[in-house]
């Protein structure tokens, strides 16, 4: 039969565990939460600013002679 103190020191170990586990998983699932807001944010650009950028990364450069 286990004695009293070493049922009571198990109990505490188990439930430490379980709280370190839902910390753990808490955080996980805020880390994942903000990454998918983080693509979502990138896919609501509106289109006229990405029409923007690509045309300033599309414009030809003067020749090194030219100015």
């Amino acid at each position: 039969m286990m004695h009293y103190t070493t049922a009571q020191a198990l109990g505490q170990a188990r439930l430490a565990e379980l709280q370190h586990q839902a910390q753990r998983d808490a955080l996980a699932r805020a880390v994942r939460l903000a990454r998918r807001a983080q693509r979502q944010h990138a896919k609501q650009r509106p289109p006229a600013l990405l029409a923007a950028f690509t045309r300033r990364a599309r414009r030809p450069r003067p020749a090194p002679g030219r100015v």
